[in-house]
């Protein structure tokens, strides 16, 4: 059928294509993806009100297009009136900048490097699982295997209590998907456990801000946006915090469940690529990419439009709902050879499979981890298999396309648990596409705060002594150590003791109101006596020999620049320092520093008015060591005038907070492939990330914006210009990983271990 392109194409009575609440389209909705692509690529559906995208392309800008097409109005395509969704906090239905706020609450526990942590307690809930089938011959592979795992992997990892209570979260995780048969619309069961569960959570919440835990509720309650605490003094199931909570939920269990269904029930009708996988276990990623591409999870996601925009030629008014079919875009010929058949050898290709852009799948590391060690497990442990029956798709939104029964019989029986090789290269950890592992926590000291003073208002002077009394790693002037208060908080402290006492080290810590936390339970839960644990030390902020040097610190800053003051003037050289902060009685040492005399200029400016930096540094001077720490518009400000004035390598800088960036800086630069042999030329308009895709190198990627960490690369070679937003400072500054949608290349050449 011929169509018109300029004009979207209008279901009719009598040649409707997509009305995704029937039941004729849920038996089979590839066919009628196959139409909307070749027929109606705009389409309108005049019944419900809707627009739809189908095709690989027009979906994936769609879902970048975070100005034009916003999540306001919810991404499920039925709940209209946003009954289960409509509440604050649900992050996939906000946008920005509260989306990005609300994100990175719980973003750096989502991390690849993080979740990869979690492989072998997947690997002990997948084995206990097939423990429980061992010598059967024939097992539902959805209903004992693939759901059970993100209900005990997740649930875990998210802080849900065990016991009885799992058996009411099992309940209620189904309920919320109740819905009325071809309708939009939600059935009194599901709306009642939506507020049950609502209403726990809240309880949970309540509970982990009086007994704190390692999990993810634990995070979401003690967090601060911009100095205010997410979660108030008192709070009821309908609060932002209960929000996040509840759309971390939704998403931790039926994705994944229904992945792994689709991976063992595609698997058992391909019995050639089962054998493969057995021949060749490095094929395991690729499978696991190829059961999201081939029957995408969640089918179909919805935006709204802002204003008027165009899609092939066709206008969709503003205000008008618009749904990207996932599910279709990979099917898309243009995109994938014989779309249709699920093929474990096709070629690792981008695909939509957990979306894309802003609001891409934030937990797609954890569940992309679990589908693979379950598909290791089963193939080490399970042998071949066939279908026992016909697979049933589970009830839920229309969102999603999911199994909950895949009968399967084995050829052999499952095998009890056996010691496993623990040398063995697992494809979750040797394949260049599965998350990175999470650095080690190596040469973490059990330290206890010996003394605590307060040297300013709003500073505290710790002294930390080792637990076991043995001598403290060596340091030097510029040195910081990471504190690990918990295992939830940690941030990095300069050392501003003395070098040469191994006994003790001293930090310096100002209570930041609206920090994120970390110097308020540094303040107000850490006193003389307590222990934590510390790393380090590190130092990127190295004390060169010079002739003479020039100290310029700003508030906390003075923390780094008293250790080198102190050493300079040990090794009897000329120096001085310019010390700056808000009022006198908030700046630490002031003391000590007063009896160097003329050497010290206090300025604070509650009496002195702004300093004047030109006038500071008015005088460059060859063989002058200028040294500054403070916040990020202080030190800027002095690197500006250095940079036009002093001689190079004059200046060194300690920031708190990381430099904006300007695009229209960017050089053209290389990146050589080390596993492929080859070189790759990134343009300046280009990311690294676009260049490998268009070279057809395949890496991961979910929000193209430097703020989820899926695309994490291992750096072999070269210096990186970090532009991401998830990497700390002693991350970065390893220059061993990357995450190739923003960042890029300080030299010529990068190395990536692609």
């Amino acid at each position: 059928m011929a169509i018109n392109i300029e004009k979207p194409y209008v279901e009719s009575e009598y040649d409707p294509i997509y009305d995704p609440f029937t039941d004729e389209f849920q038996r089979d909705p590839f066919t009628a993806y196959r139409r909307l692509r070749n027929e109606a690529p705009v389409y309108y559906n005049e019944k419900w009100d809707f627009y739809a995208l189908s095709r690989f392309d027009d979906v994936r800008a769609a879902l970048k297009d975070h100005e034009s097409l916003l999540n306001f109005q919810g991404v499920d395509i039925d709940d209209f009136e946003q009954e289960q969704s409509g509440y604050p906090g649900m992050i996939p239905n906000i946008d920005n900048p509260r989306h990005d706020q609300l994100r990175s609450v719980v973003q750096r526990s989502f991390m690849p490097r993080t979740i990869k942590g979690l492989t072998e307690e997947v690997r002990k809930v997948c084995d206990g699982l097939i423990d429980g089938f061992a010598g059967r011959r024939e097992v539902d592979l959805s209903d004992e295997f693939a759901w059970p795992i993100p209900f005990e992997v997740f649930y875990n990892f998210f802080g849900m209590p065990h016991g009885k209570i799992r058996e009411q979260f099992v309940e209620w995780t189904h309920g919320i998907k109740h819905r009325e048969p071809g309708t939009p619309e939600l059935t009194d069961f599901a709306r009642e456990s939506s507020r049950e569960l609502r209403e726990y959570l809240a309880e949970l919440l309540r509970e982990r801000r009086r007994n704190p835990q390692d999990d993810v509720l634990t995070r979401i309650v003690q967090a601060e946006i911009d100095g205010e605490p997410l979660a108030p003094e008192e709070f009821d199931y309908a609060a932002e915090a209960v929000g996040v909570a509840f759309a971390l939920y939704l998403g931790g269990v039926e994705t994944t469940a229904g992945q792994i269904s689709t991976l063992f029930e595609q698997l058992a009708r391909h019995p050639e690529q089962q054998r493969a996988l057995h021949e060749d276990p490095t094929l395991i990623p690729r499978a696991v990419e190829e059961s999201l591409r081939y029957r995408t999870i969640f089918q179909v996601t919805a935006r709204t439009t802002s204003r008027e925009i165009e899609v092939d030629g066709v206008s969709i008014p503003k205000g008008k709902r618009v749904f990207l079919i996932l599910g279709s875009a990979n099917r898309d010929e243009s995109k994938f050879e014989n779309p249709d058949e699920f093929d474990i050898h096709r070629p690792p290709a981008p695909h939509l499979g957990f979306g894309e852009g802003l609001h891409g799948c934030l937990g797609n590391p954890l569940a992309r981890l679990e589908a693979t060690v379950a598909l290791e497990q089963m193939v080490a442990r399970g042998g071949m298999f066939e279908l026992a029956g016909d697979p049933e798709r589970y009830v839920t939104t229309p969102n999603a396309y999911v199994f909950d029964r895949v009968p399967v019989r084995f050829l052999d029986a499952p095998v009890a648990t056996e010691p496993r090789n623990e040398e063995a290269p697992s494809a979750a950890a040797a394949s260049p596409s599965a998350p990175m592992a999470a650095p080690a926590r190596a040469n973490e000291i059990a330290v206890r705060v010996a003394k605590r003073i307060d040297a300013a208002e709003g500073v505290a002077l710790l002294t930390l002594t080792p637990v076991d009394g043995q001598p403290l790693p060596d340091w030097s002037p510029g040195a910081h150590i990471d504190v690990v208060m918990n295992d939830i908080l940690e941030r990095q402290y300069s050392l501003c003791g003395d070098p040469r006492d191994r006994s003790s080290y001293t930090i310096g810590v100002l209570k930041e109101e609206r920090g994120r936390g970390g110097s308020r339970h540094m303040h107000e839960e850490v006193s003389e006596g307590s222990i934590v644990k510390i790393r380090g030390p590190r130092n990127h902020f190295e004390l060169v020999d010079s002739e003479r040097y020039l100290f310029i610190a700003g508030g906390i800053g003075i923390t780094p620049i008293a250790a080198m003051a102190r050493e300079v003037h040990r090794r009897g050289k000329p120096w001085r320092m310019i010390y700056c902060g808000r009022r006198l009685e908030t700046m630490a040492l002031r003391e000590e520093f007063g009896q160097y005399g003329d050497r010290v200029t206090f300025w604070p400016r509650d009496t002195h008015g702004r300093i004047s930096l030109p006038d500071v540094l008015q005088s460059p001077r060859e063989g002058t060591a200028v040294y500054t720490c403070g916040p990020a518009p202080f030190t800027e400000a002095i690197e500006e005038i250095c940079e036009a004035s002093w001689p190079r390598g004059s200046l060194h800088v300690e920031r708190f907070t990381p430099k904006q960036f300007d695009d229209s800086e960017n050089t053209e630069f290389e990146v050589e492939l080390a596993q492929r042999g080859y070189r790759l030329t990134v343009p300046k308009d280009r990311s690294v990330l676009d260049t490998l895709e268009a070279a057809g190198v395949h890496v991961l990627s979910s929000c193209g914006e430097g703020t989820c960490g899926t695309c994490d690369t291992a750096v072999l070679a070269g210096e990186v210009d970090h532009r991401d937003s998830v990497l700390t400072k002693e991350e970065q500054d390893r220059n061993d990983c990357m995450m190739v949608c923003v960042s890029r290349a300080k030299c010529p050449k990068l190395v990536l271990n692609l």
